[in-house]
This record gives structure tokens, sequence and C-alpha cells, in this order.
């Protein structure tokens, strides 16, 4: 998951935001459908807004998720 954030757990798995997930073949998973309920409980945002993401937010940054 490039640019993964964790940011809850859910049972033993955690939950989180990232960029669109890559494949062993190098193509973006759920390409297409951002904006879509589409992944496991995970954020998932465009390359570009999650390296942004990534590079801003600081360990302890407090992530409110709206429905």
């Amino acid at each position: 998951m490039p640019y993964w954030l964790g940011i809850y757990w859910a049972g033993g798995s955690e939950n989180g935001i990232h960029a669109l997930p890559i494949l062993s073949n190098g193509q973006e998973l759920w390409a297409g459908y951002l904006g879509r309920p589409v992944s496991y409980g995970c954020v998932v945002l465009h390359p570009s807004d999650a390296e942004w993401l990534y590079h801003w937010a600081e360990l302890g940054t407090p992530v409110e998720i709206r429905r």
C-alpha cells in the first residue's frame, strides 16, 4: 500500500489511508473507482494526493471519519 498511514484497528488488521494499491504486475488496483466504496475499510486516494498527505501528516495527527 503506497504511502500507508494507519488510522485504526479492525480486529486483527489495521485500516488506514493510502494510495491505490499496486498489484504484482504493476497495475493499480481499483483504478477508476476513486470515491466509491471498494476497499475493505481503508480510505484510498489518488497517488499524488496520498503522497502529499503522507509527507504532510505528523505522527498523532487527529483523523475524523465521517459517513
